[in-house]
């Protein structure tokens, strides 16, 4: 039996019918189908496309587990125009440096040789930047979960931003990670690549104002027409309980649907809220009192502007050090 007939028969034994789904609205795997266009992400998607037109160096895509960070890397991706860009996606970057370097050039389809060295390696990516650009397509490779890449990774990828091909093109390099890597670009052995990232942004959990229409969103992407309704306080209890992270929202609303389907029901309340809280051992808060998600947003904000003064500061040294000679 193939994934997708088992993914089928799973649905229809948690949806089976009274709730005219014909698709799990909340499942935790990322699908740009169900991609929400927030106010954090619709800022990064418009930043990404400024630094792939006017920048050189790295961007990078930072926050907390469940913000979304692999549904957007999707969706920058599929919005790129295969006509102006050659895109490639590496996923999980634990290898060393040999072995990421032949898989970043098998995402861009070039068959790495046996026995390739390092060097070799690079050199055929720097052909390869060299040849799109001339062709005029520029070339960009998106590196998800790059929190787990090794400080050697880290300086290829910085060293990698520092060459040009002859025509002045680079490849683009676009980290999207949680914000551990974020913490580990402030110790001053980083401060090389912290010097090449030109582009940075903090995805934020959603705001209490999101929560309703994100919901509504991913509902009427698996087929609802509106015949599913979470009550206000409902919602709210939803925010109190996930500070705005979309996988807990995720959680918590798919177990919410499973009880309403069982119930005959199609209004999701407060009390069916309380009840998924109870069961799955998610803590909940007084509306108005902050979670401690929430608390941790003051940290969040205190790092990326800690981050972007660096970033700053490191640019206006080598401006001032490129006048003097």
């Amino acid at each position: 039996m193939q994934a997708s007939e088992l993914q089928e028969i799973a649905f229809r034994f948690r949806y089976p019918g009274h709730l005219a789904l014909k698709a799990r609205p909340f499942r935790l795997t990322p699908d740009p189908a169900f991609y929400f266009d927030s106010r954090t992400h619709s800022e990064a998607l418009r930043r990404l496309q400024s630094f792939l037109h006017r920048e050189d160096g790295l961007a990078l895509i930072y926050g907390d587990v469940g913000t979304g960070k692999t549904l957007l890397c999707k969706r920058f991706l599929e919005g790129l125009d295969g006509k102006a860009f050659n895109a490639g996606l590496i996923l999980n970057p634990v290898m060393s440096a040999k072995e990421f370097l032949a898989e970043v050039l098998r995402v861009f389809d070039i068959a790495p040789r046996s026995h390739s060295t390092k060097a070799t390696m690079f050199e055929r990516l720097r052909s390869l930047v060299e040849t799109e650009g001339e062709r005029g397509k520029q070339s960009v490779l998106a590196i998800d979960e790059a929190q787990l890449l090794s400080d050697e990774l880290l300086d290829l990828l910085a060293r990698h931003a520092d060459s040009k091909d002859k025509g002045g093109s680079s490849l683009r390099v676009v980290l999207f990670a949680q914000e551990e890597l974020a913490a580990r670009l402030v110790d001053r052995r980083m401060r090389h690549l912290r010097r090449r990232i030109t582009m940075t942004h903090c995805l934020r959990p959603l705001s209490p104002d999101e929560i309703g229409p994100y919901i509504t969103h991913r509902l009427a992407a698996a087929g609802s027409h509106n015949l599913i309704g979470f009550s206000q306080d409902a919602l709210e209890g939803i925010y109190c309980a996930s500070g705005g992270h979309a996988r807990i929202v995720n959680i918590v609303s798919d177990r919410c649907l499973f009880l309403l389907n069982g119930r005959s029901r199609t209004t999701v309340t407060r009390r069916i809220v309380g009840q998924v809280l109870r069961e799955e051992g998610i803590p909940t808060f007084p509306k108005g009192k902050a979670s401690p998600n929430g608390r941790l947003r003051i940290l969040r904000l205190a790092l990326a502007g800690v981050i972007s003064a660096l970033i700053i500061s490191g640019s206006l040294i080598m401006l001032r050090l490129a006048a003097v000679f």
